[in-house]
């Protein structure tokens, strides 16, 4: 891959080390003779940074990454996550392999995982209120001290089922490995174009995840509500939900560029991140 000549950096100065890693990722680009830009939010913010830069680099967690995605609107410029939390996927390098990652993103070691976005709309007695883009999900959800919640399911206007459930999960193929494998969803590859319908605490043993293709519209209408509702896109925007309120989910256009360093394939950081040893224990 090409070698980046200017390199945009943005840190979730909240965590732990961030300052202390910002610090060293700067020195170790400068040193090799990058420009580096910094996100300052009154005069540099990311979606200028966006403009200019050749890939983005970002201190953090998965949910600094989600944030990211979105405040670019779509800018194809490839994110390259560095870990500073503990469970990550989208952030899938360590913090202690900065140097080592940085020597290989400036020798064009890496390659660009495509992920697949979705479009998620609040529509309100037949009006849409707004509309929202997610890498990793769409959600409906009670809180925590609402009872369950009837939600009526129907695909490409269709109907499929009506749950009686805590809330319900779509997610894209990036967002499988997220809150809907939590709630017992599959696992689907990145670069599949397709979401996954999961169902939170379902009260039918029977209901089960199910997959759509890209060109699925998904609706899901409040049809029965004793408490509070949230209509949740990527844990980044919370809107309060009410009965008769419907979520709509259709693929989007947008696609987010993430860098995969030499060595961090998507096999190997699905192995470490869930354990998977190969063993009968």
């Amino acid at each position: 891959m090409k070698r980046p000549k200017i390199i945009g950096i943005t840190a979730n100065l909240d965590k732990p080390q961030a300052k202390e890693r910002l610090t060293e990722l700067v020195r170790l680009l400068e040193q090799h003779g990058i420009r580096v830009l910094l996100e300052r939010p009154r005069t540099m913010p990311l979606r200028r940074i966006a403009g200019k830069a050749d890939m983005l680099v970002v201190l953090g967690g998965d949910g600094t990454i989600l944030r990211v995605a979105r405040e670019l609107e779509g800018a194809p410029t490839p994110i390259l996550g560095i870990n500073l939390g503990y469970l990550g996927f989208l952030t899938s390098v360590r913090s202690d392999e900065l140097e080592v990652v940085t020597n290989t993103i400036l020798r064009g070691a890496y390659n660009l995982s495509s992920r697949h976005t979705l479009q998620a709309t609040l529509w309100r007695s037949g009006r849409r209120l707004e509309t929202h883009h997610a890498l990793n999900d769409a959600v409906i959800s009670r809180v925590a001290s609402s009872r369950v919640v009837r939600l009526r399911v129907s695909i490409d206007d269709e109907w499929l089922t009506e749950y009686v459930c805590d809330g319900i999960i779509c997610a894209t193929a990036t967002g499988s490995t997220a809150y809907s494998l939590s709630a017992g969803g599959p696992i689907l590859l990145p670069s599949a174009r397709a979401c996954v319908l999961t169902p939170i605490c379902p009260h039918v043993l029977s209901n089960r995840s199910l997959i759509t293709d890209e060109q699925t519209v998904l609706r899901c209408r409040v049809t029965s509500a004793a408490g509070e509702l949230l209509f949740t896109v990527d844990g980044q925007v919370q809107r309060p939900m009410q009965v008769g309120d419907e979520m709509e989910v259709r693929a989007d256009s947008r696609v987010v560029r993430l860098v995969t360093p030499e060595g961090h394939e998507y096999f190997d950081v699905l192995r470490q991140k869930l354990k998977w040893s190969g063993s009968n224990v």
